[in-house]
């Protein structure tokens, strides 16, 4: 099998024999794949790259190996793997199990890959009717998904998100099923472009605070993360006992958490995915990628074929590729 595996000076692609499979384990043949914001972190050095290991947690595949009744269809996979035993995953709160070990593609071998394997309750059939490539979007739309749940707009709820990156469309995407109105900002044309397809407001980069103090959206999305000063502008913005639900990844950045307490927010955090009332995040938004396949559609900009990884996760970080969504095809 071949695999894009991290290196000092960035990804190399190897070949070599894939490991034993583990039992309680499926093997999947990967379809396609999807470079996230957290790769690029990697890919830039922002994090410490788990080195020798493959990225990639946004796959869907087809079964290779695994339990004799596993169905054979397309699944899409979960990165988060936990342990099953903690109080955590006895409680219906796997994603915040500490004793899982690394996530598929996040220290652990990920779909950068030819094959990738996945524990079996992380992977969840989806519908024939939703192709490889769109398929892959079942993480970023479970990330957007429980978000959103976070925030819980109602019928007649504003929401603005700040930030047209994957995510922040998604979210937008998610938000504009239940609440009346909402209002994205977006950074670049093609951001721009792709939030218009949505049928969203569509503001500029710095448009939100005017939206904001117009409208006192109820609930206010923050999606760009790294050391914006997003933050600040959602508590500028959101109503007096508004929601902010924090999707970005930040580094340290200073917040007035003295607006934010007069104004009584409630400044949530979202990590992943978690469980709902009909079970998992993830399946739900599985579940909900046929709702949505024509919009998704727009966020597929680039494919690449895994031998051209380094190209692809060049195309990912770079702001003039007008890209959205870079996938490896292998």
């Amino acid at each position: 099998m071949r695999r894009a595996v991290w290196t000092d000076d960035g990804l190399a692609v190897t070949e070599g024999d894939p490991p034993p499979l583990a039992s309680g384990w499926a093997r999947l043949q990967v379809e396609a794949c999807g470079i996230c914001g957290s790769d690029l972190h990697f890919w830039h050095g922002q994090m410490a790259r788990p080195m020798g290991t493959a990225p990639g947690h946004e796959f869907v595949g087809t079964v290779m190996d695994g339990p004799a009744d596993l169905a054979d269809v397309r699944y899409v996979g979960s990165p988060a793997v936990s342990c099953g035993a903690c109080e955590y995953c006895t409680t219906g709160a796997p994603h915040l199990c500490g004793r899982g070990g690394p996530g598929i593609g996040l220290g652990r071998d990920g779909a950068m890959a030819d094959y990738v394997d996945v524990p079996l309750g992380n992977i969840f059939p989806v519908a024939d009717t939703v192709d490889a490539r769109l398929a892959s979007l079942g993480e970023p739309v479970a990330v957007a998904v429980r978000g959103i749940s976070i925030g819980a707009p109602g019928s007649e709820s504003r929401v603005l998100v700040l930030g047209a990156g994957t995510v922040g469309l998604i979210a937008a995407l998610v938000a504009r099923d239940r609440a009346a109105e909402v209002a994205i900002t977006a950074r670049y044309p093609h951001q721009r472009a792709a939030a218009e397809r949505l049928g969203v407001t569509v503001l500029g980069e710095t448009d939100g605070p005017a939206w904001g103090k117009e409208h006192r959206p109820d609930v206010v999305v923050e999606t760009v993360g790294g050391t914006a000063d997003t933050m600040n502008t959602a508590i500028r913005v959101a109503r007096r006992g508004g929601r902010i639900v924090v999707l970005g990844t930040f580094q340290t950045v200073p917040v007035d958490l003295l607006r934010a307490q007069l104004k009584e927010l409630q400044i949530l955090t979202s990590f992943a995915y978690g469980t709902n009332r009909r079970g998992s995040d993830f399946g739900t938004a599985v579940e909900l990628l046929p709702r949505w396949r024509d919009e998704l559609s727009v966020l597929q900009t680039h494919q690449f074929a895994l031998d051209q990884a380094t190209t692809a996760f060049e195309t990912a970080a770079d702001k003039t590729s007008e890209a959205l969504k870079v996938t490896v095809v292998p």
